[in-house]
Protein backbone atom coordinates (compact mmCIF):
# COMPACT_ATOMS: atom_id res chain seq x y z
CA UNK A 1 0.00 0.00 0.00
CA UNK A 2 1.53 3.31 -1.06
CA UNK A 3 -0.60 5.85 0.81
CA UNK A 4 -1.52 6.57 4.38
CA UNK A 5 -1.27 8.75 7.45
CA UNK A 6 1.87 9.29 9.48
CA UNK A 7 2.67 11.06 12.75
CA UNK A 8 5.84 12.93 11.82
CA UNK A 9 8.05 14.83 14.23
CA UNK A 10 7.80 18.56 13.71
CA UNK A 11 10.71 20.13 11.88
CA UNK A 12 11.31 22.59 14.70
CA UNK A 13 11.85 19.72 17.14
CA UNK A 14 14.34 17.99 14.85
CA UNK A 15 16.16 21.23 14.13
CA UNK A 16 16.52 22.12 17.79
CA UNK A 17 17.76 18.61 18.63
CA UNK A 18 20.37 18.90 15.88
CA UNK A 19 21.56 22.25 17.22
CA UNK A 20 21.78 20.87 20.75
CA UNK A 21 23.86 17.94 19.56
CA UNK A 22 26.20 20.19 17.58
CA UNK A 23 26.34 17.53 14.90
CA UNK A 24 26.29 19.91 11.94
CA UNK A 25 27.98 22.96 13.40
CA UNK A 26 31.40 22.50 11.91
CA UNK A 27 32.22 22.09 8.24
CA UNK A 28 35.95 22.26 7.45
CA UNK A 29 35.28 22.69 3.72
CA UNK A 30 32.67 25.43 3.83
CA UNK A 31 32.63 27.64 6.94
CA UNK A 32 29.15 28.89 6.03
CA UNK A 33 25.90 26.92 6.51
CA UNK A 34 24.96 24.88 3.46
CA UNK A 35 21.49 24.06 2.13
CA UNK A 36 18.94 23.68 4.93
CA UNK A 37 21.28 21.82 7.27
CA UNK A 38 20.92 23.01 10.90
CA UNK A 39 23.48 25.58 11.97
CA UNK A 40 23.64 27.81 15.03
CA UNK A 41 23.95 30.89 12.80
CA UNK A 42 20.59 30.17 11.12
CA UNK A 43 17.74 30.68 13.61
CA UNK A 44 14.44 29.23 12.49
CA UNK A 45 12.68 32.54 13.04
CA UNK A 46 14.66 34.12 10.23
CA UNK A 47 12.59 34.88 7.13
CA UNK A 48 12.90 32.52 4.20
CA UNK A 49 14.12 29.47 6.12
CA UNK A 50 12.75 26.32 4.46
CA UNK A 51 11.30 23.79 6.89
CA UNK A 52 11.34 20.22 5.61
CA UNK A 53 7.89 18.66 6.11
CA UNK A 54 8.31 15.41 4.20
CA UNK A 55 8.01 11.83 5.45
CA UNK A 56 11.58 11.36 6.77
CA UNK A 57 10.98 13.03 10.15
CA UNK A 58 11.35 10.35 12.83
CA UNK A 59 7.72 9.22 12.70
CA UNK A 60 6.09 7.87 15.83
CA UNK A 61 7.07 4.25 16.19
CA UNK A 62 4.76 1.46 17.30
CA UNK A 63 6.18 -0.05 20.48
CA UNK A 64 5.03 -2.31 23.28
CA UNK A 65 6.39 -2.38 26.80
CA UNK A 66 8.09 -5.72 26.15
CA UNK A 67 10.06 -4.18 23.27
CA UNK A 68 11.13 -1.12 25.21
CA UNK A 69 12.42 -3.31 28.01
CA UNK A 70 14.53 -5.27 25.53
CA UNK A 71 15.91 -2.13 23.87
CA UNK A 72 16.70 -0.56 27.23
CA UNK A 73 18.51 -3.66 28.44
CA UNK A 74 20.69 -3.64 25.31
CA UNK A 75 21.73 -0.02 25.80
CA UNK A 76 19.10 1.97 23.92
CA UNK A 77 16.78 3.48 26.53
CA UNK A 78 13.23 3.98 25.30
CA UNK A 79 9.74 4.05 26.70
CA UNK A 80 6.36 2.79 25.55
CA UNK A 81 3.56 5.33 25.78
CA UNK A 82 -0.22 5.06 25.32
CA UNK A 83 0.26 6.34 21.75
CA UNK A 84 3.02 3.88 20.79
CA UNK A 85 1.09 0.98 22.33
CA UNK A 86 -2.09 1.96 20.47
CA UNK A 87 -0.16 2.33 17.21
CA UNK A 88 1.26 -1.16 17.73
CA UNK A 89 -2.25 -2.55 18.18
CA UNK A 90 -3.42 -0.83 14.99
CA UNK A 91 -0.46 -2.18 13.02
CA UNK A 92 -1.11 -5.72 14.20
CA UNK A 93 -4.81 -5.39 13.33
CA UNK A 94 -4.24 -3.93 9.87
CA UNK A 95 -0.99 -5.58 8.82
CA UNK A 96 0.67 -2.23 8.15
CA UNK A 97 3.96 -1.16 9.68
CA UNK A 98 6.59 1.57 9.90
CA UNK A 99 4.11 4.00 11.39
CA UNK A 100 1.71 4.11 8.42
CA UNK A 101 -2.00 4.15 9.22
CA UNK A 102 -4.76 3.66 6.65
CA UNK A 103 -7.87 4.99 8.39
CA UNK A 104 -8.31 8.60 9.43
CA UNK A 105 -10.24 7.46 12.51
CA UNK A 106 -7.26 5.41 13.67
CA UNK A 107 -4.70 8.18 13.22
CA UNK A 108 -6.95 10.53 15.18
CA UNK A 109 -7.09 7.99 18.01
CA UNK A 110 -3.30 7.82 18.13
CA UNK A 111 -3.14 11.61 17.97
CA UNK A 112 -5.45 11.86 20.97
CA UNK A 113 -3.36 9.30 22.85
CA UNK A 114 -0.28 11.51 22.45
CA UNK A 115 -1.67 13.96 24.96
CA UNK A 116 0.93 16.59 25.82
CA UNK A 117 3.33 15.11 23.24
CA UNK A 118 1.16 16.50 20.45
CA UNK A 119 3.39 19.57 20.45
CA UNK A 120 6.19 17.40 19.00
CA UNK A 121 4.24 15.89 16.10
CA UNK A 122 1.97 16.67 13.19
CA UNK A 123 -0.31 14.42 11.16
CA UNK A 124 0.51 14.14 7.49
CA UNK A 125 -1.04 12.14 4.68
CA UNK A 126 1.20 10.95 1.87
CA UNK A 127 0.94 8.89 -1.29
CA UNK A 128 3.07 7.87 -4.19
CA UNK A 129 2.23 10.13 -7.10
CA UNK A 130 0.89 7.24 -9.20
CA UNK A 131 -1.38 6.03 -6.41
CA UNK A 132 -5.05 6.81 -7.14
CA UNK A 133 -6.00 7.27 -3.49
CA UNK A 134 -7.57 10.67 -2.90
CA UNK A 135 -6.10 12.99 -0.32
CA UNK A 136 -8.34 13.73 2.71
CA UNK A 137 -10.95 16.46 2.37
CA UNK A 138 -9.53 19.73 3.58
CA UNK A 139 -5.91 18.54 3.45
CA UNK A 140 -3.24 21.11 2.56
CA UNK A 141 -0.79 20.10 -0.18
CA UNK A 142 2.72 20.58 1.18
CA UNK A 143 4.72 19.41 -1.84
CA UNK A 144 6.48 16.39 -3.30
CA UNK A 145 9.12 14.43 -1.41
CA UNK A 146 11.60 12.05 -3.08
CA UNK A 147 11.62 8.94 -0.95
CA UNK A 148 10.28 5.45 -0.38
CA UNK A 149 7.48 4.39 1.92
CA UNK A 150 8.99 1.32 3.52
CA UNK A 151 11.45 0.85 6.36
CA UNK A 152 13.06 4.08 7.60
CA UNK A 153 11.19 6.46 5.22
CA UNK A 154 14.52 7.52 3.67
CA UNK A 155 14.21 10.77 1.71
CA UNK A 156 16.73 11.91 -0.89
CA UNK A 157 15.73 15.47 -0.03
CA UNK A 158 16.10 15.13 3.71
CA UNK A 159 19.43 13.29 3.71
CA UNK A 160 21.12 15.55 1.16
CA UNK A 161 19.60 18.92 1.98
CA UNK A 162 18.33 19.04 5.59
CA UNK A 163 19.40 16.29 8.00
CA UNK A 164 22.34 14.23 6.65
CA UNK A 165 22.14 10.96 8.57
CA UNK A 166 23.18 8.23 6.16
CA UNK A 167 24.94 9.16 2.92
CA UNK A 168 24.90 12.89 3.53
CA UNK A 169 25.79 15.52 0.98
CA UNK A 170 28.73 17.31 -0.61
CA UNK A 171 30.58 19.33 2.05
CA UNK A 172 30.98 22.28 -0.30
CA UNK A 173 27.22 22.69 -0.64
CA UNK A 174 27.24 23.17 -4.41
CA UNK A 175 26.17 19.91 -6.11
CA UNK A 176 22.50 20.23 -5.14
CA UNK A 177 22.20 24.01 -4.99
CA UNK A 178 20.09 24.28 -8.14
CA UNK A 179 17.51 21.89 -6.70
CA UNK A 180 17.63 23.32 -3.19
CA UNK A 181 16.67 26.67 -4.68
CA UNK A 182 13.59 25.02 -6.24
CA UNK A 183 12.24 23.76 -2.92
CA UNK A 184 9.18 25.49 -1.52
CA UNK A 185 8.87 26.76 2.05
CA UNK A 186 8.07 23.19 3.19
CA UNK A 187 11.36 21.87 1.85
CA UNK A 188 9.56 19.96 -0.91
CA UNK A 189 9.11 20.33 -4.66
CA UNK A 190 5.93 21.85 -6.05
CA UNK A 191 5.50 19.22 -8.76
CA UNK A 192 6.12 15.53 -9.38
CA UNK A 193 8.04 16.33 -12.56
CA UNK A 194 10.64 18.42 -10.72
CA UNK A 195 10.84 15.82 -7.95
CA UNK A 196 11.55 13.08 -10.50
CA UNK A 197 14.15 15.28 -12.21
CA UNK A 198 15.87 15.67 -8.87
CA UNK A 199 15.72 11.90 -8.30
CA UNK A 200 17.47 11.24 -11.61
CA UNK A 201 20.12 13.81 -10.77
CA UNK A 202 20.59 12.43 -7.24
CA UNK A 203 21.05 8.89 -8.53
CA UNK A 204 23.74 10.13 -10.91
CA UNK A 205 26.24 10.14 -8.03
CA UNK A 206 27.75 6.80 -7.05
CA UNK A 207 27.75 7.60 -3.31
CA UNK A 208 24.03 8.23 -2.90
CA UNK A 209 21.34 5.86 -1.58
CA UNK A 210 20.04 3.18 -3.94
CA UNK A 211 16.52 1.74 -3.91
CA UNK A 212 14.23 0.55 -6.67
CA UNK A 213 11.16 2.03 -4.96
CA UNK A 214 12.32 5.65 -4.90
CA UNK A 215 9.64 7.88 -6.37
CA UNK A 216 7.85 11.19 -5.96
CA UNK A 217 5.60 11.20 -2.90
CA UNK A 218 2.86 13.79 -2.53
CA UNK A 219 2.63 15.04 1.04
CA UNK A 220 -0.34 16.77 2.69
CA UNK A 221 -0.98 18.31 6.08
CA UNK A 222 -3.97 16.38 7.35
CA UNK A 223 -7.03 18.31 8.53
CA UNK A 224 -7.14 19.02 12.26
CA UNK A 225 -3.46 18.16 12.54
CA UNK A 226 -2.99 20.55 15.41
CA UNK A 227 -0.58 22.82 13.57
Amino acid sequence: MSSGYLLATRFEVLYEAALQSGRYNENPVSPEPIYGIPHRSVPLKRDGVRRYRGIDRDPLRAMRREETKLFTETGTPCEATPATILLDEIERDTGREDGWVTAATNIRKVWAALGADQVNYEIIFAKEYQDNTSSPDGAEFLGCDVAYFVSDHFSCICDALFFPRWHGTDPEGVLFRQYFDLLNRNGLFDSNSVALDYLRYYLGFDWTERDDTFTSIEVFAAPNAGR
